[in-house]
């Protein structure tokens, strides 16, 4: 018997509950495969129908219950066992009542990697995951090794891998703190663990910074000897020595001699030097893999550049939900006059850094978007750069877009208009993906 056979086998007519259902298809991807598993899958969601409808479609050929706009503790309580998505906190009252009533709870990531009968190379880190993922698939897949690129990318089901893997199968995933909290639940590591770096984040979902470092700590702490995990220098002092088993390889942006155009700034030379240590485990040759880091095309809705109008350069750095993430933002395209659009929800970060660099001389006009996090930053904008900011906070993104065109070309030269908001803004769209295509698709109607 296979692997789909087994699982077939083990939940066929099993009560099944999904919670939270989602926009991006982690939720639909585990409501679809265990359907197909003869499963009997309920989801639960707090969002309704209609906010659901693009989800709720790609289902509509499944025989699914559906228990939207809230949660009902007799669904959680009726059920075999609760896939859990990773926004969905640990603390949340149904969960904790099915957990006391022996109930498993699983995770979508730490079920797939507990199944997977290939190996897994996982990624986490606050800044750089998506891009230092992509590069290692790209190279495994250049140099001939059977791979899938997965985690927590969006529009992936990593449970529809389990179908097509075998023993010589590599999975390179995207790993966030929250599914890494599934993997502490099941004491679980992957085979190759990757750190990139760590910063304040997600302090409006953990209560403080050692709880995220705690769930993050996931991705090494239950490796073996055969293991290996490669860190960054700057983090080595997170490491208990005494209960690492692991090999240990550490990076940093020194490591990485090469200037490549696609790739700039010192954060990318972290994510490069990170790349450059699973090659040496892998033993690919180094130039090849410097061949492929070339050609790499850098991923969307990160310091993206998409478009000049006259002067004027626009940057999609909609992925930037963190003030950190804008400073790095402000550092890359400092070689020009700059006109920011910043703002949008607070995630309870510390901001001061980001205050102290919007002193940059080229960033000409801050235009703000409305939100939490700008009402946090307001009063030391106003008492700070008084000139520099927008007259009025935008909660129309089109309106900022425009009028913020309109300033860039004022200036003589070459201007860079940056979207890099700093936070999110879950109040005017679904996700940071969303706010991007809604960037590309006003500044192409310019």
């Amino acid at each position: 018997m296979g692997l789909i056979d087994d699982l077939k086998a083990k939940y066929q007519g099993k009560k099944v509950l999904v919670v939270g259902l989602g926009l991006q298809g982690g939720g639909v991807g585990v409501a679809k495969f265990f359907a197909e598993l003869g499963a009997k899958v309920t989801v639960t969601d707090k969002k309704n129908e209609t906010q659901l409808a693009d989800s709720i479609e790609k289902l509509k050929k499944y025989s699914i219950n559906y228990s939207l706009g809230g949660h009902r503790t007799e669904d959680f309580l009726n059920s075999d066992i609760i896939f859990k998505g990773p926004g969905v906190p640990w603390s949340l009252k149904e969960i904790v009542e099915a957990e006391k009533k022996g109930i498993p709870i699983e995770m979508e990531m730490a079920f797939v990697a507990r199944c997977f009968p290939g190996k897994i190379i996982g990624i986490t880190g606050t800044r750089g995951k998506s891009t230092t993922t992509n590069l290692i698939y790209k190279l495994l897949k250049d140099n001939g090794f059977e791979t899938l690129l997965g985690g927590g990318l969006p529009g992936i089901s990593n449970l529809e891998y389990l179908k097509k893997a075998n023993n010589n199968t590599w999975l390179v995933a995207e790993l966030s703190s929250w599914s890494l909290s599934g993997f502490h639940k099941k004491k679980i590591s992957p085979h190759i663990a990757v750190f990139t770096n760590f910063y304040p984040d997600h302090l409006n979902y953990y209560q403080n910074m050692d709880d995220y470092l705690f769930d993050k700590k996931a991705i090494f702490m239950y490796q073996k000897a055969s293991d290996y995990l490669v860190i960054n220098k700057k983090l080595l002092n997170f490491l208990d020595k005494n209960s690492i088993k692991s090999k240990v390889l550490t990076f940093s942006s020194n490591d990485v001699q090469e200037n490549f155009e696609n790739l700039t700034g010192d954060h990318n030379k972290e994510n490069i030097a990170a790349v450059l240590k699973v090659v040496e485990i892998l033993n690919i040759e180094k130039t090849k893999a410097i061949n492929t880091i070339s050609n790499f095309q850098s991923l969307p809705f990160r310091q993206q550049i998409i478009a000049k109008k006259q002067n004027v350069i626009f940057v999609n750095d909609t992925t930037s939900t963190t003030p950190t993430a804008t400073i790095y933002a402000i550092k890359r395209f400092s070689d020009k006059p700059m006109i920011l659009i910043l703002g949008g929800n607070s995630k309870n970060l510390p901001f001061e850094k980001l205050i102290e660099e919007l002193n940059n001389p080229q960033i000409k006009k801050i235009f703000l978007l409305a939100g939490s996090f700008t009402d946090e930053i307001l009063p030391f904008l106003e008492e700070k750069y008084q000139e520099k900011i927008s007259k009025k906070i935008y909660d129309n993104l089109q309106l900022a877009i425009k009028e913020a065109f309109l300033e860039a070309k004022k200036i003589n030269n070459d201007v860079y208009l940056v979207f890099s908001p700093g936070a999110t803004s879950f109040a005017m769209f679904n996700n940071e993906f969303h706010r991007g295509e809604e960037f590309n698709k006003i500044v192409n109607k310019l």
